[in-house]
């Protein structure tokens, strides 16, 4: 076999190599809708607006040009963590139409809601519960009011929290008021509870899920 030869297969073998290292390249970061990590972990209806996605310090609040952060509720031993405003009345139409389109790690789904009646009175805060049609497993608890949103999305086995974070008088003078929605896969992981140790502190962020008040 001739040189010329054995350099062509060389060739062609370099290019065959380059070929199936950039269709990996591309079936990777194509992905799975559902692991899309490039976005917000969680998009509530069509009203949300994303301020900081992939924040992880009150550094990256401040870069984003938000006054005051040491202000802000955040939760501790969150490690990353989206901050988001919420056009309340859209939302609050659709929560109450029991069809909330959601957004879950880049993949559209449409959660079913209906409002609970443990309460009697009209006091412009509702809590609705419902389920993810389809999907085995999930569960949505929201609480709305004309300014603020708190609850939780469970989904494949992972929780996502949504709560206010501004201190009341903050929130009442701001038009859309900061919101946190963080993963449970960013929630860091304590060791054991033993207990016979005293009273069990809650692990962390555990508060967030009730927020600093409608």
């Amino acid at each position: 076999m001739n040189q010329t030869h054995i350099g062509g297969i060389a060739l062609l073998a370099c290019l065959i190599v380059a070929v199936a290292i950039a269709l990996g390249a591309g079936a990777q970061g194509s992905g799975s809708p559902a692991e899309d990590e490039s976005g917000p972990v969680l998009v509530v209806g069509d009203g949300m607006t994303v301020i900081v996605a992939d924040a992880a310090s009150l550094s990256d609040l401040a870069a984003a040009g938000i006054s005051a952060p040491e202000e802000l509720q955040i939760p501790k031993g969150i490690t990353r963590y989206d901050i988001v405003t919420f056009d309340h009345a859209a939302v609050n139409s659709q929560v109450r139409e029991g069809a909330l389109p959601l957004r879950i790690r880049g993949t559209e789904y449409r959660a079913g809601l209906e409002r609970m009646t443990f309460e009697q009175i009209d006091d412009g805060i509702d809590s609705y519960e419902g389920t993810i049609p389809g999907v085995e497993g999930s569960d949505v608890l929201l609480t709305t009011s004309e300014k603020g949103l708190i609850g939780s999305v469970t989904f494949g086995g992972e929780t996502f929290w949504i709560s206010g974070i501004e201190p009341r008088a903050r929130a009442e003078g701001s038009a859309s008021p900061l919101h946190i929605i963080y993963g449970s896969r960013d929630v860091e992981q304590q060791g054991p509870v033993l207990v016979d140790q005293g009273p069990v502190t809650p692990p962390p962020g555990y508060y967030s899920t009730a927020g600093p008040g409608l």
